[in-house]
């Protein structure tokens, strides 16, 4: 099992800074006017753009759950911290030998 140190916060301010990067990506827009030209290139250029602006769409409901996700892990942590702040280092030790944690 792995083991790191997570550090509240900047564990949170790491978290933010994601989160605020990632409104800035899914509040991008791409569009084409193609003011009344009919061109096959035109119409392939629109179908790529409508395609990135639905990457991008997708791209936020990922990241917003992967931000959900890094709240969960700092919740679970700090549930952890607490309940082995009020044990002695015998109790810790013991349930860790018996696969308790």
């Amino acid at each position: 099992m792995a083991e790191f140190l997570l550090k509240p916060n900047d564990f949170q301010k790491q978290v933010d800074s994601f989160k605020t990067t990632t409104e800035t990506v899914t509040a991008l827009k791409y569009t084409l006017e193609k003011d009344g030209v009919s061109l096959q290139s035109l119409d392939k250029y629109v179908e790529c753009i409508t395609a990135m602006n639905d990457l991008i769409a997708e791209f936020g409901q990922f990241a917003a759950m992967d931000v959900n996700s890094l709240q969960q892990i700092k919740a679970k942590w700090m549930n952890t911290d607490s309940n082995l702040a009020t044990k002695t280092f015998a109790e810790i030790f013991t349930d860790t030998k018996m696969g308790n944690s």
